[in-house]
């Protein structure tokens, strides 16, 4: 059935296509403007409309229009009146062009209209639209999500259902939903067949088992999966088709990771640098901004002079945190921490081609150690080894690749990558000690073995402005910013075997004119992608099968971040912490911890925290390193401590489970009196009697002669 608002007399008719005859008809508003209805089922209506100049909302019964069920009045306005319904939640949201605003309220059994609640927005709406059942984040009790157009942006704005913890699905929330195959075609419908959408659940576990249930499905099934894969992946190397397949019914299922629930945390102001002055809240793409290292932070400071301002961790929560400043020659592009060295030693690029290392014993001076001088262009990249002590790797716009021993201030080797675009993001593999990987403007990414001198190259077929890249075990992450703004996450593994490099999957992370500065923990798989000038933090899990790149809870920092710096080898595992960021804003560094909730944490979480890398003191020196007299061997350690229990090695009791629910049924059909009398042997029997006489029996009673005067 259809419903048509006939045009200047608003008389709203439901027609029978099929029949090709009209069901029911009445007018609605005697107003001349127009009307908008939306369905609240399949036997009851919402009209949108105008009555004595006033936006008017009502909802109607099919079997009789002109009788009103319910009636909402918002008030006088120019704007036309429009209604989205959801079905699943019976969430009726009222809004109309033009206005900054917007109402959403509950509908009853009966068509009702109960509590009429109402939003602000800063700017001015031009329509809203219902995200998708399958987009809701379900395990934060997200139940629906607007999409509200305005004039030049889209912003959606989550509906959340507060509870205590979210670490289960709550299926009070999400019945099931509409899926995504027809219930009968066009042709059938025409031919009066009736069919509806078969229902879905939102649980991912009970998602996982039905998408993998799909992958068996006859031809017809296949189609249909091969058609979403060609609207939610990127360009790739083609599969072959039934790992195609695979990849989407994977991608599917990104509710599994035990990640899953991150959440960020800002700390206590006591944690925090207060007061900081002249800080530079725009530098350039190459640097990250601001760095943390064992016992100093630094970052840029406004003016000219090539000025860097460094920050002692001690000095949190003052008011007015001192901050020391370095003058360099040029302006700075990128600054590096030396990670083992025992004095806290900062290497400095910038335009003038040339690296100065600084000493910080103290917050009074820094002393210049030396100057390294090999290229003959601004640099632009600059990366410490993470298992080498002293040897540092810089790159400069003309793809001169040099690596240096710090400790001796010597070259050790140089390396012409040949690309007349220059390379835009460098890290070291942490596994392979001897490979660096490097990204050039045009999109391919190379593996380069420095004991061999053998490259390896991928092309993933995109422009580079700027990018981010970072390595774990086994895989290559990288953060791009593109052409036209587009920002996208990237993966790729390392074949050990050949030394190949395999392009795996990508992940869109919309637009946006700050490029995501990437923070990896190698161990965990854990990436926080944070964007200059932006609020939120997006954390992803990276596998190397498919799903490859699975989405996490976003956080929502207070205020704006400028750069943001990560504390390695400090997560407290006992509290389930991940990963702890230090946020640069424009007058203060705020600390954010990342933690996974749990609800037994008297264990150490074993299935989040397995065998990790120890980078805690060098594997090699640079000498060695350079002479290959020794083997690069990554030591790996258990993060659990001795005198804690693995929970994996605890049996716990399910929630829910056959036992559990045998006992509330056995108390919930118990009377008052037997729930007292059991209450009551519980307590005779803790109590030790004895069967003698009392204390008191035993005492000898006064002669009369004392009670006398």
């Amino acid at each position: 059935m259809g419903v048509w608002p006939a045009p200047q007399t608003r008389t709203v008719s439901i027609l029978d296509i099929r029949c090709k005859k009209s069901v029911a008809s009445a007018t609605m508003f005697d107003s001349g403007k127009d009307v908008v209805h939306e369905w609240l089922g399949i036997d009851k209506l919402v009209f949108a409309g105008y009555k004595n100049r006033d936006r008017v909302y009502q909802t109607v019964d099919v079997s009789n229009l002109s009788k009103i069920i319910s009636r909402v009045q918002v008030g006088a306005g120019s704007g036309v009146p429009h209604v989205k319904y959801d079905h699943d939640t019976r969430m009726l949201f009222l809004y109309a062009k033009g206005d900054h605003g917007f109402s959403y309220c509950e509908v009853g059994n009966e068509g009702t209209i109960k509590e009429n609640s109402k939003e602000h927005c800063n700017d001015v709406i031009k329509g809203i639209a219902l995200a998708p059942k399958s987009i809701l984040n379900v395990m934060t009790g997200e139940v629906n999500r607007l999409m509200i157009l305005h004039q030049t942006s889209v912003s959606p704005t989550p509906f959340i259902v507060p509870r205590r913890s979210y670490v289960d699905f709550h299926a009070d929330l999400f019945p099931e939903t509409r899926g995504p195959v027809p219930g009968v075609d066009a042709e059938g419908w025409w031919n009066g067949k009736d069919g509806y959408r078969e229902l879905i659940s939102l649980d991912p576990t009970a998602r996982s088992r039905q998408t993998n249930g799909q992958s068996s499905d006859s031809a017809e099934g296949g189609d249909n999966i091969t058609k979403v894969e060609e609207e939610t992946t990127t360009t790739v190397p083609e599969p072959e088709e039934n790992e195609k397949h695979k990849a989407v019914i994977s991608h599917l299922t990104t509710g599994q990771s035990v990640l899953r629930n991150i959440q960020g945390v800002l700390a206590h102001r006591d944690f925090h640098y207060h007061g900081l002055k002249n800080v530079q809240t725009v530098f350039p793409p190459e640097s990250n901004g601001f760095q943390i290292g064992r016992r100093y932070g630094v970052h840029h400071l406004t003016g000219s002079g090539g000025r860097l301002g460094v920050i002692q961790l001690e000095n949190k929560g003052q008011n007015n945190t001192p901050q020391l400043e370095i003058v360099n020659v040029g302006s700075p592009v990128v600054f590096e921490w030396d990670p083992f060295c025992e004095d806290d030693v900062l290497a400095v690029g910038g335009d003038c081609s040339t690296i100065n290392l600084w000493k910080i014993s103290n917050m009074t001076a820094a002393t210049l150690l030396g100057t390294l001088k090999g290229h003959s262009s601004k640099l632009c990249l600059m990366s410490y080894h993470p298992g080498v002590a002293g040897l540092l790797a810089t790159c400069d716009t003309t793809g001169t690749l040099i690596l240096w021993d710090t400790n001796t201030q010597a070259r050790l080797k140089t390396y012409d990558i040949g690309c007349e675009s220059g390379c835009v993001a460098m890290c070291w593999d942490p596994t392979d000690g001897y490979v660096i990987y490097l990204a050039q403007r045009s999109g391919k990414i190379i593996a380069l073995n420095c004991r061999t001198d053998t490259r390896k190259v991928v092309d993933i077929k995109t422009e580079i402005r700027h990018a981010r890249m970072k390595a774990s075990r086994d895989l290559l992450v990288i953060s791009l910013h593109g052409q036209r703004n587009a920002r996208s996450l990237y993966t790729l593994t390392l074949s050990r075997d050949n030394q190949d490099l395999v392009m795996l999957s990508s992940h869109n992370l919309g637009i946006g004119t700050a490029l995501h500065a990437l923070f990896l923990d190698v161990d965990l798989n854990l990436a926080c992608c944070v964007a200059r000038g932006e609020e939120t933090i997006l954390p992803f899990e990276f596998r190397t099968e498919a799903p490859y790149i699975m989405p996490l809870a976003v956080y929502q920092g207070q205020g704006t971040q400028y750069a943001c710096a990560q504390i390695s080898n400090s997560c407290n595992k006992m509290e389930v912490e991940v990963m702890k960021l230090y946020k640069l804003c424009k007058d203060s560094v705020q600390l954010i911890t990342m933690h996974v909730p749990r609800l037994r944490k008297e264990y150490f979480q074993d299935d989040i925290f397995k065998t990790m890398l120890d980078f805690s003191s060098p594997i090699l020196t640079s000498t060695e390193w350079s002479a290959e007299s020794k083997p690069y061997s990554v030591r790996t350690v258990d993060p659990c401590p001795e005198d804690v229990k693995k929970v994996s090695s605890v049996e716990v009791v399910k929630k829910g489970s056959q036992h559990s629910k045998i006992q509330q049924e056995h108390l919930k059909y118990k009377s008052n009196e037997a729930q007292r009398d059991e209450l009551f042997n519980s307590f005779a029997e803790q109590i030790q009697r004895d069967a003698g006489p009392l204390e008191q029996d035993l005492m000898e009673g006064c002669e009369d002669e004392e009670w006398s005067d």
